[in-house]
C-alpha cells in the first residue's frame, strides 16, 4: 500500500527547480507534500560514465561505481508543501539525477519518467534511463545578476505630482501646488526642474536610485498615453533639461531608470491618429491590433479626445491596453514598430547614459520583442537594469534572455495582508500565513535571481502603504522593516517616507514641501534603515531561517547569515503587549542592537509593546 503522496511531488528540470547558479553550480529543488517525506537524496554522475561489462558479446552498462549520492536540505516548508534544496558542481558540467525519498517502510526513486518502487526493484537505483538530465551548463544560458542593483535603493517618482520647478511649462488650468482637484485628471505643474531642486533631499534620504514614471510627450498628467517617444514632455521640461538632470544625479551617485511604454501608445501618436483619418489605407494600419473595419466606430471631433459610453468601450474594433479607447495597443512584431520602438530605447540609452528601463505592461509584449530588446539595449551598456512591470510569478521572464528583474508584487501582497487595517487588502494574512506567502516567494525564484527583483511596498498603482497600514506609524515602520531585511532592491514611493496617504484612492498626491516636519520621524527611520542596509550585506542575503512563527502571539522572529554576520528580525503584530518566549538557541546571546546602537544580552522571554520590533546584528 502507498501511503506517500506521489501526486505532490514534483520537479522540472531547466526550471526555477533545476538552474544554473553559477558557471560550475547547478541547484536542484524537490516539492513533496507537507512533513510527508522524512529524507530526500540526490542520485547522479555523467551520463557518459559507461563501463563494459561484457565481452561476448560487448555489453555495457552505466558504471555504479561513479555515482554521486548527497543529502538534500529541507528548505523551506508552507502550508502545503515541503521544498528540498541542494547544490552540487557536475565534474564536467552536466548531471543525470533522480531523487531517492524515504518515509517509514517506502523507498522510491523519482525522475524523468516517473516512480519506481525500490523496494519491490532495488535496481531501478542505478537506472539512469529513469532519471532527469541536465545536459550541460553552458554558460550562455546563465542568468547574470547585476552586482550594483542588490546594491540599490529606489525612489519612485511621478513627476507631475514631485516638484514644480519651473512654473512657465505648466499646463493650461494648472492648480495650485497641493489643492483639492477640480476636476478628474488635474495638472499641478511638477517636472524635471523640481526634480533637480530636490536631488540633495533624496540624496539625504540615502536612495541611489531614481525611477520615473513616463517623462515622454503626452496627453494626461500620468504620460502613459505617448505622444512622441523621442521627446520629453513639454510640460516637464527639454531633452536637455533631462540631461542636466541626469548628470546632477549621476553626480551624487544616483542612478536613473526611465518608464517604457511599449505595449501601446496614446491616441494622439501620429501613426495612430493616421490610421484614425485614413483607416486600412494607412501605412501604419497593420502596426496596431486591429480587428476589423470601419477601425474606428464612434464619435470623433479631430483634436479632441474622445468620450465613449460603456457599450462603445465594450465593442471597440482595435486592441487596447485594458479597455482604454486611449491607448491603441502597438504590433510589437511589426518591422516599423520595433524600429521606432528600438530607435527611442537606443536613443535615450546612447544620448542620455540612463541606467535602467522599466517596461510598463511587460507580460502582455511578446518573449520574442523582450529578447531582442535585450540583444539591442546590452550591446549598448551591459550593466544597463531590464525591468519588467509584472505582478504575477515571473520565472519564464527571469531566464537570463529578457528581464534582469520584475516589480515584486509577490512580495508587496504578503506585506500589506499581514499588516492591512480590515478591509485594505484584497486578503488578510495571520503570522502563519506570511510565513507560508514568503516561503512560497523563496522557492519561486532560483537564488541569483531574488536579490535584483525590485521590492515595493506601493506605487501610483496602488494604494499608499500608511493607507494601507490605517495610518499607524508602527505597522508602516513594520512593513518597511520586512521589505529591507528581504532579498532584492527595496523602492521608495515619493511621499511615503513622510507618511503620505491616499485618500479615497488618490495615490498621487502633490509631494508635501510646505509640510516635511510632520513626516520627519518616518524619514529619519526610513534613513536610518537605509544607511544599515548599506552598511551590512547580511540584510541582502537570501535565505531566511525562521526561529519564531507564533500565530497566537502574532509574532515572529527570523534570522539571516553571510559569511561574516548574523541579522535577526522580531516583529509583532500584536495590537496588544505581549510576552514572547525566546528560542533556546538565542537566550544570552550578547546581540547589536541596531537602532538602540547598543549591545544587549537577550533573556528567556522578551515583553513586547503592541507593534514591536527588535533588529539585532551579530559579527562572528
Amino acid at each position: 500500500m502507498i501511503r506517500l503522496n506521489l501526486a505532490a511531488i514534483y520537479h522540472q528540470a531547466k526550471s526555477q527547480y533545476a538552474y544554473m547558479y553559477d558557471r560550475e553550480t547547478l541547484h536542484l529543488r524537490l516539492r513533496t507534500a507537507r512533513t510527508d517525506v522524512s529524507s530526500v537524496t540526490l542520485i547522479g554522475g555523467d551520463p557518459f560514465s559507461w563501463i563494459q561489462v561484457g565481452e561476448n558479446p560487448p555489453r555495457w552498462e552505466w558504471d555504479k561505481d561513479s555515482i554521486a549520492k548527497k543529502r538534500m536540505q529541507l528548505e523551506y516548508r508552507t502550508d502545503l508543501y515541503d521544498y528540498w534544496f541542494v547544490d552540487v558542481k557536475p565534474a564536467h558540467k552536466r548531471i543525470r539525477y533522480g531523487f531517492v525519498l524515504e518515509s517509514g517502510n517506502e523507498k522510491w526513486l523519482y525522475g524523468g519518467c516517473g516512480f519506481h518502487d525500490l523496494k519491490q526493484n532495488p535496481q531501478a537505483e542505478y537506472e539512469t534511463n529513469y532519471y532527469f538530465n541536465y545536459p550541460f551548463l553552458n554558460e550562455e544560458d546563465l542568468f547574470q545578476a547585476l552586482d550594483w542593483v542588490k546594491k540599490t535603493i529606489w525612489y519612485q517618482i511621478f513627476p507631475e505630482r514631485f516638484a514644480d520647478g519651473d512654473p512657465s511649462n505648466n499646463p493650461p488650468g494648472s492648480l495650485p501646488w497641493g489643492s483639492p482637484a477640480s476636476n478628474e485628471h488635474p495638472f499641478y505643474g511638477g517636472d524635471l526642474q523640481g526634480v533637480i531642486d530636490r536631488l540633495d533631499y533624496i540624496h539625504d534620504l540615502g536612495v541611489n536610485g531614481i525611477y520615473f514614471t513616463p517623462i515622454f510627450s503626452a496627453a494626461t498628467n500620468h504620460k502613459y498615453d505617448t505622444i512622441d517617444y523621442y521627446r520629453i514632455d513639454p510640460a516637464f521640461g527639454t531633452n536637455e533639461l533631462f540631461g542636466r538632470l541626469v548628470e546632477e544625479a549621476h553626480r551624487r551617485g544616483i542612478r536613473i531608470m526611465l518608464d517604457a511604454v511599449f505595449n501601446h501608445c496614446g491616441w494622439f501618436h501620429p501613426w495612430w491618429q493616421d490610421v484614425v483619418q485614413k483607416g486600412s489605407a494607412s501605412q501604419y494600419y497593420q502596426c496596431f491590433h486591429i480587428k476589423k473595419d470601419p477601425v474606428i466606430n464612434f464619435q470623433v471631433e479631430e483634436g479632441k479626445i474622445p468620450r465613449l459610453t460603456n457599450e462603445e468601450r465594450s465593442h471597440l474594433n482595435y486592441a487596447t491596453f485594458a479597455f482604454t479607447p486611449l491607448m491603441p495597443k502597438w504590433n510589437t512584431a511589426h518591422p516599423l514598430v520595433k524600429e521606432h520602438l528600438f530607435g527611442a530605447a537606443r536613443y535615450w540609452t546612447e544620448t542620455y547614459r540612463i541606467d535602467g528601463w522599466r517596461l510598463d505592461v511587460s507580460n502582455e509584449v511578446p518573449h520574442a520583442f523582450w529578447r531582442e530588446f535585450r540583444q539591442m539595449i546590452k550591446a549598448i551598456n551591459p550593466k544597463i537594469y531590464i525591468l519588467g512591470e509584472n505582478w504575477d510569478f515571473s520565472y519564464p521572464w527571469l531566464r537570463g534572455d529578457q528581464f534582469d528583474g520584475v516589480m515584486n508584487y509577490q512580495l508587496s501582497e504578503p506585506v500589506w495582508g499581514l499588516l492591512a487595517e480590515e478591509g485594505n487588502a484584497r486578503r488578510s494574512l495571520d503570522i502563519t500565513g506570511y510565513h507560508d506567502a514568503i516561503n512560497q516567494l523563496l522557492t519561486a525564484y532560483p537564488k541569483n535571481v531574488l536579490p535584483v527583483l525590485y521590492n515595493l511596498l506601493d506605487s501610483h498603482d496602488t494604494a499608499r502603504i500608511s493607507s494601507i497600514c490605517g495610518q499607524n506609524p508602527q505597522k508602516v515602520k513594520l512593513a518597511y522593516l520586512l521589505q529591507f531585511t528581504f532579498s532584492g532592491a527595496p523602492s521608495i514611493y515619493y511621499g511615503s517616507e513622510l507618511g503620505l496617504t491616499s485618500p479615497q484612492g488618490e495615490n498621487r498626491l502633490c509631494m508635501p514641501w510646505n509640510d516635511l516636519e510632520a513626516g520627519q520621524e518616518l524619514r529619519s527611520f526610513l534613513k536610518a534603515l537605509i544607511l544599515m542596509r548599506k552598511s551590512h550585506p547580511v540584510f541582502s542575503s537570501v535565505d531566511m531561517r525562521w526561529l519564531v512563527v507564533d500565530a497566537d502571539r502574532k509574532a515572529l522572529l527570523f534570522e539571516k547569515r553571510d559569511e561574516g554576520s548574523r541579522l535577526l528580525l522580531l516583529i509583532s503584530v500584536n495590537p496588544q503587549a505581549v510576552t514572547l518566549p525566546l528560542p533556546v538557541e538565542l537566550q544570552n546571546c550578547r546581540l547589536n542592537d541596531l537602532f538602540r546602537g547598543e549591545e544587549v544580552t537577550l533573556p528567556e522571554e522578551l515583553d513586547l509593546p503592541p507593534f514591536a520590533f527588535h533588529l539585532w546584528l551579530e559579527r562572528s
